[in-house]
């Protein structure tokens, strides 16, 4: 970040400060210069993400995600440029509502959707919004699978429609419908995918390492390594009553919360399937040098440890640690990514 950092001021006057956080958020994005064209190219975005994970192989849950991405094609209206069903094709969008059955008929496999703000042409680049989601093949029941659904919005759309729900409103009505086995919510980075190799990742680990409030990462590439429990906790966080049954069901999960410092901050919602947890009011990014920072989140990753999948992994720390995917060192500090709130 340039100095002086605009942000530093957020999480101490988050209303009064939003519109401009949004403001340079959405005029200054992560820049990424090619160490041999010395090009530079934005590849990246502070803004809000929603994330679900859950189990796509049967087909009622593969139309719930299709009914999913009705609701957010809906709410971003105008915003879209083009689709992506599957085949791969980009087509320009047309605000008409998806073929559904034709589309469940026909793709057995592979499966998904994807959408995005760029004009056609630059689909690859990097989007305003977007919204996309992909079933995993099925290969059996000794293979565990799990699939996932994301979208991402700038901070200033949330403003701008408040009183329609805003970002949360938008975020409620997808989780309701997919009833995932846990999802998350809140600040994130926007990621160009050509843009997710080694040498442009590590640009963005300064964001990531002073902010932790900030998600990073794609359901596609990220849903596999939750086929048996959850990821970092966020702002919102769903966790579904069959994640919620291995510590004891949700009055539990309450008691453990209310043993952990911060959690007066924390507002828990009933759900038909689940519970919500409101890690504070609104989302924050906090700050590293602070070892008190977001309290509420600290409280809610503690509480939820126990939910943890053995195999959830983050971004690294260094960049040696990311070239070693293999390497039991790069794995710990990739998990200690995901557990940054503990």
């Amino acid at each position: 970040m340039h100095d002086p950092d605009p942000l530093e001021e957020f999480d101490d006057d988050p209303i009064g400060s939003m519109r401009k956080a949004a403001a340079y958020f959405e005029q200054n994005p992560v820049m990424y210069t090619h160490p041999i064209s010395k090009k530079a190219k934005p590849i990246a975005r502070i803004g809000l993400r929603a994330v679900f994970f859950l189990p796509a192989r049967e087909r009622e849950i593969r139309l719930r995600m299709l009914q999913a991405m009705e609701a957010v094609r809906e709410a971003f209206g105008d915003k879209l440029r083009w689709i992506v069903l599957e085949g791969g094709k980009v087509k320009p969008y047309k605000p008409t509502p998806l073929a559904v059955e034709s589309l469940l008929d026909r793709y057995k496999g592979d499966f998904g959707v994807y959408t995005g703000s760029s004009d056609t042409e630059d689909a690859h680049g990097l989007q305003d919004f977007q919204a996309f989601f992909f079933c995993e093949r099925y290969f059996g029941p000794n293979l565990p699978i799990m699939d996932g659904f994301e979208f991402h919005v700038p901070l200033s759309w949330s403003i701008d429609h408040a009183t329609q729900g805003g970002f949360s409103g938008l975020a409620g009505k997808v989780a309701n419908l997919l009833r995932p086995d846990w999802g998350t919510a809140g600040f994130a980075l926007t990621v160009q995918n050509a843009h997710m190799n080694v040498e442009p990742r590590v640009t963005l680990y300064p964001l990531l390492q002073k902010y932790p409030g900030l998600d990073c990462g794609r359901s596609i590439g990220d849903a596999n390594e939750y086929p048996d429990g959850m990821g970092a906790v966020n702002w919102l966080t769903w966790v579904s009553d069959k994640l919620l049954q291995r510590i004891g069901g949700r009055e539990a999960a309450r008691t453990k919360l209310r043993g952990q410092p911060g959690s007066d901050q924390v507002k828990v919602a009933e759900l038909d399937w689940g519970l919500l947890f409101q890690a504070g009011m609104p989302p924050g990014l906090g700050d590293n040098s602070d070892l008190g920072t977001l309290p509420a989140y600290q409280a809610l990753a503690r509480a939820l440890k126990p939910l943890r999948a053995p195999k959830a992994r983050g971004f690294a720390k260094s960049q040696e640690a990311l070239n070693a995917d293999d390497d039991e060192r790069g794995n710990n500090e990739k998990r200690a990514w995901v557990a940054r709130f503990d």
